[in-house]
């Protein structure tokens, strides 16, 4: 899996246990699956301060988006 981060994403995600990191991955929703699936080859930046991981559906390959909220 290919995965890229800017600086303050990393420094974000670090923040986050590896086990929550990995249930985050496994949470995002594919509009073309309709439903919950696996991110993979995802990239992270900051937006307002939250992390936003843009990757693709392990199952059909869409493009997907996870948020995760800063607690800011």
């Amino acid at each position: 899996m290919l995965s890229r981060f800017t600086p303050r994403a990393g420094a974000f995600r670090e923040t986050i246990p590896p086990d929550i990191q990995e249930r985050l991955l496994d949470n995002a929703w594919c509009s073309h699956c309709s439903g919950m699936t696996t991110i993979t080859d995802y990239s992270g930046t900051i937006e307002n301060g939250d992390l936003i991981l843009d990757g693709f559906c392990i199952l059909c390959g869409n493009a997907v988006t996870r948020l995760i909220e800063s607690e800011e």
